[in-house]
């Protein structure tokens, strides 16, 4: 019996490592995007991490079933660039999630939720006056997503959603991260201040519309000229 509960520990180690091995190769990724083609080595990423080479196979192998890499047998895995479609798609998605959240959701904010819209929103304010690092402004953007969606209490819908996030950043990264773009140049937090002064008003298909904008307004924002 202890023998068994002993496995089953291991087992759980190795797979909680695999994962974190998982989201750190992702953001290896996102980070380090580049017009040129990304390739790879299990070897290498082994002795970046110092882990063994298991938990590094199985976060490839994962990866390679997300279509996020291909493996290339004798060359290594390679990073599968993103389309135009894959963001226009990925943006279709999003409203249909979010917008479907929202209405869920809407007498649940009205009634709970606006303060901490608002605290969310001010947050923000505050951490654009100082430098910030591009993907921590990222981030700040999805959690404003996530918060709103949050609040229909669909868990399953929170799963699609953070998963259509995580696609979405790979293609931000992948067309348009400049390192000497201005954030100024990215962000811009009056949407949300528009989506919390609908909410306020309590006005569902205001606040439907400039959700709508502001989602797609990332496909615009990101895509080539």
């Amino acid at each position: 019996m202890q023998l068994a509960e002993d496995i089953n520990f291991t087992t759980e180690k190795k797979e909680l490592l695999s994962e974190k091995i998982h989201d750190e190769i992702l953001e290896l990724i996102i980070k380090n995007a580049s017009e040129e083609e990304q390739v790879l080595n299990e070897k290498r990423l082994v002795e970046l991490f110092g882990v063994s080479k298991a938990p590094v196979r199985e976060a490839l192998i994962k990866l390679c079933s997300e279509g996020v890499l291909r493996n290339v047998p004798r060359y290594g895995y390679v990073v599968v660039k993103m389309k135009e479609k894959d963001a226009r798609d990925i943006t279709k998605l999003r409203c249909i999630l979010e917008t479907e959240a929202l209405k869920a959701g809407f007498d649940n904010i009205i009634q709970y939720h606006l303060p901490d819209i608002k605290a969310h929103i001010d947050n923000t304010a505050r951490m654009q006056q100082e430098p910030v690092d591009v993907w921590g402004v990222w981030e700040d953007n999805e959690q404003f997503h996530l918060l709103l969606a949050s609040y229909a209490d669909n868990q399953l819908l929170m799963k699609f959603l953070k998963e259509s996030l995580g696609i979405q950043k790979r293609i931000y990264a992948q067309f348009s991260w400049n390192k000497k773009q201005s954030m100024d140049d990215c962000f811009d937090e009056e949407p949300h201040v528009g989506i919390y002064k609908a909410l306020q008003d309590k006005d569902l298909d205001r606040a439907l519309e400039l959700l709508r904008r502001d989602i797609v307004s990332s496909l615009e924002n990101r895509m080539p000229g």
